[in-house]
């Protein structure tokens, strides 16, 4: 029993492992050696394992970090070759987008030049024979339209040139300063004019814009438009002209702000604005149930008087036209126009007044005592004989006058629209007699209130400080080089002025003894005055 039991115990013992023995089991090199070695013999053994172990992990980091540090290489190396090839993509898009955008702006060139001539020739349903025959019979119709009717009032006709003034000398200085354009570019002009204002109803004694409108866009050389424009403030800046303008169009159709078409020679854009102003006159008339006033029609453009197209387009297009000019000191006219443009312009920096004293370079935003010889752009208005040498040493810039008349001229100093109290009072109530009567008004003419001169950025505290800081005052000491230039200029236009200009028939001022006071104290630094 005792036998049995234990045989059986040492079966169980052994049974787990397959019947087989625990020292019947396979062991590793180690452990086939230690049964074998002493303990000293064992432990030097475990000791020279456990640095082959140790030296087998470092050979195995080793191995790792050279394996990563290739694999980060290779990562940079595929990095830098995607850039590049990202960088090569966007080059490549750059060049093509260039070359589309270059394309297709040629293209559309082509189109919009071959667009006239395609549509002139190649209408839907005709073929060219055809086309050619409509367009002919289309420029002789235009022709026959362009003929003016007998009956169109005072306002239009045709010119009589045995009675009228001849306009062949002033066509032929226009002439000179215009550039030569090709015919195509010339109706395309004239077209674009016209475009847009089929709007414009047919009014009573007005013929039809098309019919005054040349093919180089301008008025045409046959048609008398005088009676259209029946007063003008042609200059000068700074010298109330606003205030002019503002005050009479309360009792005149005239033109809402400056129309200075004359000055780029684009005399068919003004004779449109005329038209398109009188238009909305008589529908808001209509509108409103009354019959359209006759009342006079002007504009404003202050730099008029110094173009040199506009005076001769006057002399050309409105000879009728009255002309109404303001002057001022030349030394207070260019302290006011110098400061207008700190107070309205302030982002841009003005020059220093010592490198303004001759023309207006680049940089000095119109403001140059070139512009103060009021004198020499006033005789080019034709008022004076310009015959003798004493008068023309007086002028400075040498330019010629139109040979063919202009309207007459109202000439006034600027400070006469202020005067007030006393013997001022009288003299601004006479003023504005003198004016009314000159323009032929039927209303008596108010006083002209006091202008604002505030800039459009003073409600902004650090604009307005910048503002302040960046005016001038022309008596400071600073300023002795301009205001010496200008003084110069201030003494011949005084002299020329009184001697010759205000000696014409066709020149009014109010006042007259006073007015010549007025110059006479243009002999004098006004900063002496003080």
């Amino acid at each position: 029993m005792g036998e049995s039991s234990s045989r059986q115990h040492h079966h169980h013992r052994y049974s787990h492992h397959g019947g087989r023995k625990k020292s019947e089991q396979p062991l590793d090199g180690y452990a086939a050696r230690r049964s074998q070695l002493t303990v000293s013999q064992y432990f030097e053994a475990v000791e020279l394992s456990r640095s082959h172990r140790q030296s087998s992990k470092n050979n195995d980091r080793t191995k790792s970090s050279h394996h990563h540090t290739k694999s980060r290489q290779d990562g940079a190396s595929s990095e830098r070759d995607a850039k590049a090839s990202i960088r090569i993509t966007d080059e490549c898009f750059r060049r093509c987008a260039i070359i589309m955008m270059i394309s297709f702006i040629a293209i559309a060139s082509m189109n919009f030049i071959m667009l006239p001539s395609y549509m002139a020739t190649n209408s839907p349903g005709e073929n060219s024979q055809n086309a050619k025959s409509r367009w002919t019979q289309r420029k002789i119709s235009s022709v026959k339209a362009n003929v003016l009717p007998v009956d169109t009032g005072k306002l239009f006709g045709t010119k009589n040139y045995n009675t009228m003034r001849s306009s062949t000398n002033v066509r032929n200085e226009l002439n000179e300063q215009m550039i030569q354009q090709s015919p195509r570019a010339i109706n395309l002009k004239r077209k674009k004019l016209l475009y847009g204002t089929k709007h414009v109803p047919e009014m009573a004694n007005w013929p039809p814009l098309s019919a005054l409108i040349g093919n180089d866009g301008n008025i045409r050389d046959d048609v008398d438009v005088s009676g259209l424009l029946d007063f003008a403030v042609i200059g000068f800046g700074k010298t109330g002209t606003t205030s002019i303008l503002r005050h009479l169009s309360e009792m005149t159709d005239s033109l809402s702000k400056e129309h200075c078409d004359l000055v780029v020679n684009n005399s068919g854009q003004l004779l449109k604005d005329l038209y398109e102003d009188h238009a909305r006159r008589v529908k808001q008339a209509t509108r409103n149930g009354e019959e359209l006033e006759d009342r006079l029609r002007g504009l404003k453009c202050p730099q008029d008087i110094s173009s040199d197209k506009s005076i001769f387009n006057y002399a050309k297009y409105f000879p009728s036209t009255k002309l109404i000019i303001g002057i001022r000191h030349p030394v207070l006219w260019f302290e006011s126009l110098y400061n207008f443009r700190v107070t309205n312009v302030p982002w841009k920096e003005m020059l220093p007044t010592s490198e303004l004293t001759r023309g207006c370079i680049s940089g000095s935003q119109g403001v140059c005592a070139w512009r103060a010889n009021f004198h020499d752009f006033l005789s080019r208005l034709g008022k004076t004989p310009m015959s003798s040498t004493s008068e023309t040493q007086l002028l400075q810039l040498g330019l010629q006058p139109v040979k063919s008349r202009v309207g007459p001229v109202f000439l006034y100093e600027v400070s006469q629209l202020s005067e007030s109290g006393g013997d001022g009072g009288v003299r601004s109530a006479q003023f504005r007699t003198d004016l009314k009567q000159f323009l032929g008004l039927r209303k008596e003419i108010p006083p002209f209130p006091i202008v604002d001169t505030s800039g459009r950025f003073d409600f902004l505290p650090v604009v307005k400080h910048q503002v302040d800081r960046n005016k001038i005052d022309i008596c400071q000491p600073k300023h002795d080089i301009i205001r010496k230039v200008l003084m110069e200029k201030a003494k011949l236009a005084s002299t020329w002025i009184r001697m010759y200009f205000l000696q014409s028939d066709e020149v009014f001022v109010s006042s007259r003894e006073h007015f010549e006071l007025i110059l006479e104290s243009w002999m004098h630094d006004p900063c002496s005055m003080k």
